[in-house]
């Protein structure tokens, strides 16, 4: 499995998580590390200091989800629903496709 942090676009310490996990098991390490990354970019991104709740709204949203409530309703309330169309990760869904892909590396 890779994971790449890159810097995202909101703030100086945005972090953007890109994972290719071509069929590994994402351990619970893993997510923990991908959480820490995701709470330090929303303390950069969201500051306190500036009456933001940082990462509290992301924990809370997290909490959420623990407690039963639907993803779809979390996701709307949070406005954490993917806001571009465009993914730069293309699934690729046929051997064929693999093949291609492969070819032209």
């Amino acid at each position: 499995m890779i994971i790449e942090v890159e810097k995202g676009n909101k703030s100086s310490q945005d972090k953007i998580i890109r994972i290719w996990a071509n069929g590994e098991i994402i351990t619970i390490k893993d997510i923990l590390r991908i959480l820490d990354i995701i709470f330090k970019s929303e303390d950069a991104n969201y500051p306190i200091s500036k009456g933001f709740e940082g990462r509290a709204y992301f924990l809370k949203a997290i909490i959420d989800v623990y407690s039963g409530i639907p993803l779809e309703y979390v996701l709307e309330k949070y406005e954490l629903k993917r806001k571009r169309k465009n993914n730069s990760v293309k699934p690729i869904e046929k051997l064929h496709e693999i093949l291609i892909e492969t070819l032209k590396e």
